[in-house]
C-alpha cells in the first residue's frame, strides 16, 4: 500500500516519547525539512521490495527504520531516523520480523489506531502481505523476473517428464511389436553370480544386510540383447550359512555357486540373510526376531503384488529355506516357532526346508516338509536324522521328512579343480595338475589312492600355504610375465562384476575358500554340499504351497 506522498506503507506500533526524545525529534525533523527544500530531491520511486521507505537507500539489515508522522495543517512530512543495528544481523532480523507480525495483526483487526496524544513510530514490514514489487517500469521488470524464476523451472521439469513418458511408451510399443527370443547362458566364461546388497532397517529395532539375486534371464529383441527379470518368481529360497562363513560366500564358494546356480535356473529368487556376528554362528536370542521382521518386510516390499492367479487375485509364491550346520539348526527353530504362532510370521512362512549336516534337537516339533542332507562320513548325525525321519513317517506319513546321504569320500585327481571350475578359464588343466602335485607332495592327498590322508581341518597351515601360492597377487605377477592383463585375474569362480560388489574381507575369503571347501567336501564329513541338491529342488516342488494375499 502507498500513502499520498507515494511512499510504501509500513505497519506501526505506538509509544509515548520522553521530553529528550521530543527535542531530538524536533531538531532532526527541522534539519531534514531544510535539507529537502535545499536539494529539492524527493526520490518517490525508490521503493524497496521489503516495503521500507528509505530515501538514502540504506540496506534494511544495517538499521532499524522508525518513521514518525508530524502534522502541519494539510501537509504531511515523513521523517526517517536511523537507529544502530543489533550486534548480530540475525537478531536484528528476528526482532524486525516479530514487530512486523504484531503490527500487521493490529492493522488487520483494527487495533492500530493510536490516541490523538500519542506519536506514532512506523516499523518496517518484512512479512508477505507487505511485500511490493515497486511502481512504474521497475515494478513491471520485477514482476517479470519473479514470474520467470517461478515458472521456467516448472516448465523445464514438465518437459523432461513428458520426454521420459514418451520414451517409456515408445519402448513398450517396440517390445509388443518385436520378435523376442530367449538366449541361453553363454559358455566360455565364469558364470556371473552377482547379487544386490540391501540394508533393511526399522530404527531402532533392527538393521541387517540382505543379499538378493533374481533369476538371470537374457532375451533378444530385434537383435538387441537385454537382461530381463521374472515379475513373479517360481519361488523364494532363503539361504542360511554356518559358522565362520560370510553370507556372500554362497556366491563365490565352489559348493555355494552350484547351489545358487541350480536354484536360479529353477526360477527361484535367492535371499541370503546375514548373522548378527558374520563370522560367528547363528544366535537364536539375537537373530530370530530380527529375521522374522526382515522376512516379513522383504516379502511385503519386494514380492507383494507380483503374482496373480487366473481369477485376478494376488498370491505369494512358495518360500523355501536352506540351512547348513548352524544355519540348519536356526531354520529348524524358526520352523518350530512358525508352528506355534503362524500369524506373527505371516506371510514369512516356509513351504519346505533343506537342513544340511545337522541333527535336529529332539525337543523341537515342526510340521514343515523337510529334507535332510547328511554326509556319509558323519555316522552320528546320519543316525540321529534317520531316527527323526522314521519317527515322523510313522506318525504323520506322506513323506513329510526325507533324508539324502552323500556318496562318501571323493578322489582328488589331476583334473579335479579344472572340473570344479569348468566355467572359469583361469583354472586350466595345467594349473589343476600343479595344485594336485602340491597336495600330494605336502602329504595332504595320497599319491596312489588320490584320497585325502587326514581331515583337512587339521592341516590348515599346509592348505593355507597352497592357497597363497595361487592367490590373486601371485597369479597377477605370472600374468604380467606372460603379457596378460593382470586386471583380468580374479579369485577362482568369481567374475569381475561379482568381485566389484564384495567387501575387502570377502575378497580375501574368496581367495582361500575355493581350496579348503573342496577338500572338506572330498573328506565327506562336515561341509556344505551341492550333492543331491537337484533332489532337494524336486522335493521343494512336490511340497510347494501358495499363500493368498
Amino acid at each position: 500500500r502507498y500513502d499520498d506522498d507515494d511512499r510504501p506503507c509500513t505497519t506501526r506500533h505506538s509509544h509515548k516519547p520522553t521530553r529528550m526524545q521530543e527535542a531530538n525529534i524536533a531538531q532532526t525533523a527541522l534539519a531534514r525539512i531544510l535539507k529537502d527544500d535545499e536539494e529539492n530531491a524527493t526520490n518517490d520511486s525508490n521503493n524497496s521490495s521489503t516495503g521500507i521507505a528509505n530515501r538514502r537507500n540504506l540496506a534494511p539489515s544495517s538499521f532499524a527504520s522508525a518513521n514518525i508522522t508530524a502534522t502541519d495543517g494539510d501537509k504531511k512530512d515523513r521523517i526517517s531516523m536511523a537507529y544502530p543495528s543489533a550486534p548480530h544481523q540475525w537478531i536484528n532480523s528476528s526482532i524486525n520480523t516479530c514487530y512486523s507480525i504484531v503490527s500487521y495483526l493490529e492493522q488487520k483487526f483494527g487495533l492500530d489506531t493510536p490516541p490523538s496524544n500519542i506519536d506514532v513510530d512506523e516499523v518496517p514490514c518484512y512479512i508477505l502481505p507487505c511485500l511490493t514489487c515497486g511502481r512504474g517500469e521497475r515494478g513491471r521488470s520485477n514482476i517479470k523476473t519473479i514470474i520467470s524464476l517461478i515458472f521456467v523451472p516448472f516448465f523445464l521439469l514438465f518437459f523432461f517428464l513428458l520426454d521420459d513418458i514418451g520414451r517409456v511408451m515408445m519402448r513398450n510399443m517396440r517390445l509388443r511389436n518385436s520378435h523376442v527370443k530367449y538366449i541361453p547362458p553363454q559358455l566360455g566364461g565364469v558364470k556371473n553370480l552377482h547379487f544386490r546388497r540391501h540394508v533393511m532397517r526399522d530404527w531402532p529395532s533392527y538393521s541387517r544386510e540382505v543379499l538378493l539375486r533374481y533369476p538371470e534371464l537374457t532375451v533378444s529383441i530385434d537383435g538387441q540383447e537385454l537382461e530381463a527379470r521374472m515379475n513373479c518368481p517360481r519361488g523364494v529360497l532363503y539361504l542360511f550359512h554356518g559358522c565362520h562363513r560370510y553370507a556372500a560366500s554362497f556366491f563365490y564358494s565352489p559348493q555355494g555357486r552350484q547351489i545358487v546356480s541350480m536354484a536360479n535356473d529353477a526360477g527361484l529368487i535367492i535371499v541370503v540373510f546375514t548373522k548378527e556376528s558374520e563370522l560367528g554362528c547363528w544366535d537364536w536370542d539375537k537373530d530370530w526376531e530380527t529375521i522374522r521382521q526382515i522376512g516379513k518386510k522383504f516379502i511385503k516390499g519386494r514380492i507383494q503384488g507380483s503374482c496373480f492367479a487366473p481369477d485376478g487375485s494376488h498370491f505369494y509364491p512358495p518360500m523355501y529355506a536352506f540351512g547348513a550346520s548352524s544355519g540348519g539348526a536356526f531354520i529348524v527353530n524358526l520352523a518350530a516357532k512358525m508352528k506355534e504362532d503362524k500369524e506373527s510370521f505371516g506371510p514369512f512362512l516356509f513351504s519346505a526346508m533343506n537342513v544340511q549336516i545337522m541333527a535336529p534337537p529332539e525337543n523341537l516339533e515342526w510340521d514343515i516338509p523337510t529334507v535332510f542332507t547328511v554326509m556319509n562320513g558323519d555316522e552320528r548325525t546320519k543316525q540321529m536324522v534317520q531316527q527323526r525321519v522314521t519317527a515322523v513317517e510313522e506318525t504323520m506319513g506322506n513323506g513329510l521328512f526325507k533324508m539324502i546321504v552323500t556318496s562318501g569320500r571323493k578322489r582328488v585327481s589331476l583334473g579335479h579343480f579344472a572340473q570344479v571350475f569348468e566355467d572359469d578359464p583361469q583354472m586350466t588343466s595345467v594349473l589343476s595338475s600343479d595344485i594336485y602335485q602340491d597336495l600330494t607332495q605336502l602329504g595332504v592327498v595320497g599319491f596312489a589312492s588320490n584320497q585325502l590322508v587326514a581331515n583337512p581341518r587339521f592341516s590348515n597351515d599346509v592348505i593355507a600355504s597352497i592357497s597363497q601360492k595361487y592367490d590373486v597377487e601371485a597369479r597377477k605377477e605370472i600374468a604380467k610375465s606372460n603379457n596378460v592383463d593382470p586386471e583380468e585375474v580374479t579369485p577362482f569362480g568369481a567374475s569381475k562384476r561379482l568381485i566389484g560388489g564384495l567387501t575387502p574381507e570377502e575378497v580375501n575369503d574368496a581367495e582361500s575358500i575355493w581350496l579348503i571347501e573342496e577338500l572338506n567336501v572330498a573328506w565327506d564329513e562336515h561341509e556344505i554340499t551341492s550333492e543331491g541338491f537337484g533332489s532337494v529342488l524336486n522335493f521343494f516342488v512336490e511340497h510347494s504351497g501358495f499363500q493368498q494375499q
